[in-house]
């Protein structure tokens, strides 16, 4: 769950209490309830009422909240934590405090601890959605998305027209994998309030998860022209273009990523691959660097730079970075069947079956790996090995590939095999 939806409902419910405050005398105090004004001078304003002489118990109540929800929004959230306290301590059947206090454990890391907040909350006020809400947040922070999930459907019961609850319900449903469910609640989300690009850009991300990337990109196009400076969105649309074989436009938008998130090594290596996909393995081995010579290397930028490094023929540099990959991550099917190919071109050919049998026991499923295997005529496995998708244009050139290489069609499977691939490697490497 976002902290936005968080936030929404903190605000939300803060409303709740402004009314006696209001009554508190002086600028200082009105200004500290102005939610339009920036967090850093509504806690100035706060701090400054609750030293005006002879408050009465409302008064600080409602100046404490207003401060905490302040402290919330600019990140602090134990102090704000320990306003809401103060203010409990004063009013402690303030339903509004306790949801409040929740919001701002779970941004402080502590879903659990926030749990009982919310039930303090509804038992004050049963008919309340928000609790419900914010506590199935909680829970599906905590892995118990069954229990979220009823939450969620609780919450909508009493408020069937908030959108953010079917944003909440979508995440917890797209976490599990009920991706058709979680594409449901997105569009609902949506139908009550077309304006939010939250659920927008979830949405999209569903629509890739279910192979469905030309859909997905008109929703991208809409969410990035209204937040251009958030590096995910990029790397999301970037990956729609990956999947349509646009090798060339995905490089452009996981480089935007890149530069808006310089260490985000997922869009590093997407990035790279994007440039094999456009037949540029210079360049990738450019985006791989920073990874390689980092002294802090992880296993899946060593296999991709030794992948790359065998396209540009480095075949003594792919060999070294795949074993030190498989040093990295023993049991890791890529690496050792990118070292089989760097062993097999330099004609070590009981060195490369051994890894690659190695690699299709770390990865009996894989059927790029198991094609490999078998052209160094390795049995692969025990098990048929199902036949990758071919639901984009981007798996539609690997399965063709790897049925080619499966028959012997070398020829035929370098033609058909997207240059981001083993497939393609293996049908050059092994002849």
């Amino acid at each position: 769950m976002t902290d936005r939806l968080l936030l929404a409902s903190a605000v939300l419910a803060g409303c709740l209490t402004l009314g006696p405050a209001l009554a508190a005398s002086g600028l200082e105090s009105r200004l500290c309830h102005t939610l339009r004004l920036e967090p850093p001078l509504r806690v100035e304003a706060c701090t400054r009422a609750l030293q005006a002489p002879d408050l009465s118990m409302q008064q600080q109540v409602a100046l404490l909240g207003a401060r905490g929800r302040a402290l919330d929004e600019l990140g602090d959230y134990k102090r704000a934590i320990a306003d809401y306290d103060a203010a409990i301590v004063l009013a402690p059947q303030d339903p509004v405090l306790h949801l409040n206090r929740g919001v701002a454990k779970i941004h402080d890391g502590r879903p659990a601890d926030a749990i009982p907040d919310y039930e303090i909350a509804l038992r004050l006020k049963p008919d309340w959605h928000l609790p419900y809400f914010d506590r199935a947040v909680a829970l599906g922070d905590l892995g118990q998305r069954a229990a979220a999930l009823k939450d969620f459907e609780r919450a909508i019961r009493l408020k069937p027209d908030d959108a953010w609850i079917y944003v909440g319900q979508g995440d917890v449903l797209a976490a599990s994998g009920d991706l058709a469910r979680a594409l449901a609640a997105y569009d609902k989300a949506l139908a009550l309030r077309p304006e939010l690009d939250d659920p927008r850009a979830k949405r999209a991300a569903v629509l890739l998860r279910l192979d469905r990337p030309a859909e997905a990109l008109p929703e991208l196009d809409r969410v990035l022209a209204a937040h251009p400076s958030k590096p995910h969105l990029w790397q999301t649309r970037g990956a729609a273009k990956f999947q349509l074989a646009r090798y060339a436009d995905a490089a452009a938008d996981f480089a935007r990523t890149l530069a808006l998130a310089p260490q985000d090594s997922d869009a590093r290596r997407a990035l790279a691959r994007a440039y094999l996909g456009a037949g540029d393995p210079e360049r990738a081995w450019q985006a791989m660097m920073p990874a390689l010579d980092s002294s802090r290397q992880e296993a899946a930028d060593l296999a991709l730079g030794a992948l790359v490094a065998l396209h540009l023929g480095r075949v003594s540099v792919a060999e070294t970075l795949a074993r030190r990959a498989g040093a990295l991550q023993p049991g890791e099917g890529t690496a050792q069947a990118i070292l089989a190919l760097a062993l097999w071109r330099q004609r070590d050919a009981q060195g490369a079956r051994n890894a690659a049998a190695l690699s299709a026991t770390f990865a009996p499923q894989d059927a790029e790996i198991a094609a490999i295997a078998r052209g160094m005529s390795i049995q692969a496995s025990d098990l048929p090995v199902p036949p990758p998708p071919r639901t984009t244009p981007a798996k539609a050139a690997l399965a063709e590939c790897i049925a080619s290489l499966e028959t012997g069609d070398r020829a035929a499977a370098r033609a058909a095999g997207p240059g981001w691939s083993l497939c393609r490697l293996a049908a050059g490497l092994t002849e």
